[in-house]
């Protein structure tokens, strides 16, 4: 063997795997895509995190607002708001039910919420049994006044708010938390 045979040399460096411009550009995206869409997933738990802070912080039970809102209602209690009230007094008493009793009203006319209610004899329509009957006289009042501009006087008034007032009192949550 000759020397130079003998002498050590260095090796070869690798040789780079020789990437595509569109496989290169792809490989970034999706690096870029998969940022996007950590940041995105933050962004939404921070939201609902926040959300629900504020949501646990604030809950008052629903009687307690209905009643504030019955009472903040009294102020257009008068013949030239008669309009006004009766729409506040149906929404009032509709978030109520539906906060207290989880029975969907707002969505329903006043016929297909009373139906409902009878074609369901469960502990909310027991609940409702005594009241059923002057909470139907109301939210008809309610809906002549909104629909048929059909003004209640305020002896009509009067009596609508007595009825929604007896039966959220009625209804209300007990200290204990049940019904």
């Amino acid at each position: 063997m000759n020397p130079e045979q003998l002498q050590l040399r260095d090796i070869t460096p690798p040789i780079p795997p020789s990437v595509h411009p569109l496989v290169q550009m792809v490989q970034e995206q999706s690096t870029i895509l998969i940022v996007a869409a950590i940041i995105l997933f933050l962004i939404v738990v921070a939201f609902v995190f926040f959300r629900l802070g504020k949501k646990k912080g604030s809950l008052i039970p629903a009687h307690e607002k209905a009643l504030a809102d019955l009472f903040r209602a009294r102020s257009v209690m008068t013949p030239d708001s008669g309009l006004q009230y009766a729409d506040e007094l149906s929404d009032i008493l509709r978030h109520y039910i539906e906060k207290r009793l989880h029975i969907k009203t707002t969505q329903q006319t006043t016929k297909e919420f009373f139906t409902g209610l009878m074609e369901n004899p469960d502990q909310t329509a027991i609940l409702l049994e005594d009241h059923c009957e002057s909470l139907r006289e109301c939210l008809e009042k309610c809906d002549m006044a909104k629909f048929a501009r059909c003004v209640p006087d305020l002896n009509s008034m009067e009596k609508m708010e007595s009825s929604v007032h007896d039966f959220i009192e009625a209804t209300r949550e007990s200290k204990e938390g049940g019904k």
